[in-house]
This record gives structure tokens, sequence and C-alpha cells, in this order.
């Protein structure tokens, strides 16, 4: 919980304590008021500073009634009171649960010397017909999100981690949560900047990653991501509308599918969204050639970068495959479908999986169990015999991180402490960040900026959780 939070429960706290021995307190009703009207105030900072939040109804709702019997505790009976004393104590206990289990999280401090800033755009690619959903035009609409290096003014206040119509019921605090970002901010002097493209997760949103984001942006980086359209969660473009995923297709369940039938699916999206990042790359290149843009020449399309989440990796790849602009590709934890399943990628990759349980089928699993289980670990095997043979062909980098599961490469690890609600693994998510942002880091700064990076020749890692293997590059440039 945060500063003004703790202190409104506090003060509830000692405001239930005086109601239940009013007469032994000299001066009792004034030291009542008092009280009342310090928690009054810090609840009104928490609401103004903080922002206001479902974990706290609890606490709101004790505010209220501690304030109706303060004015009012010399009318009602001592069991009355006690009533309404305890009512109030569980209601900060039932508060403090509910911000223990779904906390306002903090993401991690960027550790570059850069500010960082953060501006949302739209984009409407004029050469494609959308066809999944509504689209104003009538064309692929698109929401991107930028982080950046920036130099904010003492008028820039920081940016919320997601846009309220972007967020379910349950996950509304993050609409007040607060980042590392500036909204908005001017960028940073100097520059251009290299790009990397950040594709989220099968129904996953564009803040996902955030964690990411802000650390690439403060040590120099241009970083957007990509929302896929009616292919992640939800998105609220400048007209009002909101598009969502509800009629996309359940990729990677398989159990009403086999796995061709995923395989083709997976094939088919990831090069719907690969496209998707070849028009973002195309809108950047206008920004920068655009006098009048505040990207004017600000953005450096000569060393640009990919990356991605689960499916959002296998794009990333993809994308890499496809345009000569992009020069080096990130999978976090994603099977790699498209092209380069089956041809491999001739440039710079970097492959890190979770924990080697998750990754790896051992020979009972691929051959008992439900056949849906089953489905899933050939997949699994498919996959990594993929992108062995293009590791092995054209050289590239591959990690797996012990005592990680699959969520944990996003920010969902940080949205709870229960494993058992994040889906998340044994590794503290701090520590998965950290590891993560180090290599990412590392990895697109020797391949977009030419620094020699020494943790990516360090075999064994320096890090006890990680598995490293470096394969030799061979067969560069690429496709």
């Amino acid at each position: 919980m945060r500063l003004f939070e703790i202190l409104s429960c506090v003060l509830v706290l000692v405001s239930s304590s005086l109601l239940l021995m009013p007469a032994a307190l000299k001066l009792s009703a004034w030291r009542l008021f008092c009280v009342n009207a310090l928690m009054s105030m810090a609840v009104v900072i928490h609401l103004i500073h903080e922002g206001p939040h479902w974990q706290m109804l609890p606490l709101y709702l004790a505010c209220i009634v501690l304030l109706i019997s303060g004015f009012t505790w010399k009318g009602h009976s001592k069991q009355l009171t006690t009533v309404m004393v305890v009512s109030t104590i569980m209601l900060v206990a039932g508060c403090a649960s509910f911000s223990r289990l779904f906390p306002m999280f903090r993401l991690p401090k960027p550790t570059g010397p850069a500010a960082v800033g953060t501006r949302i755009l739209h984009i409407v690619d004029q050469n494609r017909v959308e066809s999944d959903g509504y689209s104003p035009s009538g064309k692929r609409e698109l929401i991107i999100q930028v982080w950046y290096p920036a130099e904010p003014s003492r008028a820039d206040h920081l940016a919320i981690y997601q846009r309220r119509k972007e967020v379910t019921l349950r996950a509304s605090y993050r609409s007040v949560l607060r980042t590392n970002s500036y909204e908005d901010a001017a960028i940073l002097h100097g520059g251009p900047y290299p790009v990397l493209l950040y594709n989220p997760g099968w129904m996953g949103e564009r803040t996902e990653g955030t964690y990411q984001m802000e650390e690439l942006a403060s040590h120099g980086f241009i970083v957007v991501a990509v929302d896929h359209t009616f292919y992640g969660g939800l998105v609220e473009f400048p007209d009002g509308h909101i598009a969502d995923s509800h009629s996309a297709p359940a990729l990677g369940n398989f159990e009403n599918s086999n796995v061709q039938q995923q395989w083709a699916l997976g094939d088919k999206f990831v090069r719907i969204e690969a496209q998707d990042d070849v028009t973002v790359l195309d809108h950047l290149e206008a920004m920068n050639q655009d006098p009048h843009s505040p990207w004017f020449q600000k953005i450096d399309l000569n060393h640009v970068g990919a990356m991605g989440f689960s499916i959002g990796g296998a794009v990333a790849a993809q994308v890499a495959f496809q345009d000569h602009r992009v020069r080096a590709a990130l999978n976090l934890d994603g099977w790699t479908f498209g092209d380069v399943a089956s041809q491999g990628l001739a440039k710079p990759m970097m492959v890190i999986y979770e924990d080697k349980s998750q990754t790896l089928p051992t020979p009972v699993q691929l051959s008992s169990g439900p056949l849906a289980s089953q489905y899933f670990w050939e997949t699994s095997a498919t996959d990594f015999a993929h992108v062995s043979q293009s590791l092995q062909t054209n050289g590239g980098f591959l990690l797996f991180i012990a005592g990680t599961r699959h969520v944990d490469f996003t920010d969902r690890a940080l949205f709870s402490p229960l494993i058992s609600i994040t889906g998340g693994g044994s590794l503290a998510p701090e520590q998965t960040h950290a590891i993560v942002n180090r290599y990412t880091l590392a990895f697109f700064s020797q391949e977009l900026k030419g620094s020699h990076e020494p943790l990516l020749n360090a075999v064994p890692s320096p890090f006890s959780e990680v598995e490293f293997r470096r394969f030799p590059a061979r067969n560069q440039p690429g496709h």
C-alpha cells in the first residue's frame, strides 16, 4: 500500500478507538473531530494524488461510517457504537487484504541515464481493408504507444499505466496507476535513436511489457508497442469506439484442434501482425521525414530491431525475415510460427525461454496424458527443433531462465504476490525482469549500436538462474 493509503487506514483505526471510549477522554469530541478531519484530509489527498480504486472501497465506506458516527455518537448506545467500530475494523482489514492480493504495483525504476517519455498514436493503413471488426475508415487501424528518451518539463506528469476504457472493471485500478514515463514529454535533444518494435502476446496489451519499454527507452532507444487490433486486449480509438478480441480464435488451445490446425492459425496471424509492424515502420519513416513532426530526424530507421512476447516473439522474427529494415529479433518465450519456422532467420536472433521443464517435453509427456496436453508438448518440441536449427545455421543466442513461467516475461507477474493468481513461477518477478532487461539491452545495444557487450560472451551466465548458449554467426546478413 502507498503512503496516504496506509495513513488513511491508520487514522480510521485511531478514530474507531476514540469512539469506543469517548467518556474516558477529556475533550474527546474535539479530539474525535480532529482525528476525523485528519482522516478526511488523508483520504482526499489519496484520491487526488494516488487515485481512487476498488481495492480501497471498504476503507471509503469505513470513513463514511466514522464521519456519521463522529457527529452523532452521543446518541448511540454502547452496543451500536461497538458494532460500528467492529465494522470499520473489518472494513479496514478487507481493504488491506484486497490491496495485498491486487496491489498498486510499482514498476522498476529505469536504470538508464535518460528520462522516459511516452505517447499514444493512431495509425491507419490505407492499403489494407479491415475484415475482422468495425473500423470507421474501413481500413486496418492501429493504436501504438511509443516510449523514448525525453526531456520532461515541470509541467509534465507521469503517465498512467492503462487508459480507463482499455481495462476491465477488475483491472480498473491500473487506470490510476502511474508509471515512470512522462506523458507527451519532449523528445531528448540529439539522436536519431534506434527503434525497437514490441509485439504483445495473443490477446495481450501494448502495455504488458512496460518494465522493458521504460528500461530500453532510458538507454536511448525509441520503443514502439503495437496493439494488434482484434487480436489483443481492449483498444480505444480517437473517435471513442473500443475494439476487443472476442472474435479471435483460441490460439494455443488444443481442446478442439490438432497440431496442424494450430500451426496453420499461428502462421496466418503471425503474418498479419508482421504486416502491422511494417505499417508502423512506414508511419515512423513518414514522421521522421516531416519537418512539422516532433519526431523529425529523431528516428534511426537504419537501426531497427523487433521483439515480442509469446506469439509476439514469432511476429518479431517474421517481420525481421520479411523487412530489410529490421536487423535483429528477440523472442520472449514464444513458439516460432511463420517463415522463420521453416527457413530460419539469417539475422541476429535471441530466444529467451521459461524454465526448461516448461519448454522441453519428456517422452512421457509426448506419449501419455490428455490428447490436448500431448498436442501442446508436440508443438513445443517442434518449435524448439526449428529454433535450434536456425540458431545453429545462422547464429544467435538461447536462454532458459530457471524458476520462471510464461507470464513472468510481462508486467502481469507484478499484479499479485500470489502465483496462484498470476500463474508465475518460483523466481521473484523483480529478478526475472532484471535478467530479461540485462540480456535484452545487451543484445540490442550490440546489434543496433555496435557496442561491445561482455554479457553476451559470458558462459556460464553470471546469473545462476540462466542457462545461456551463444551460437556463432555464419550466414550474415539475412533476408
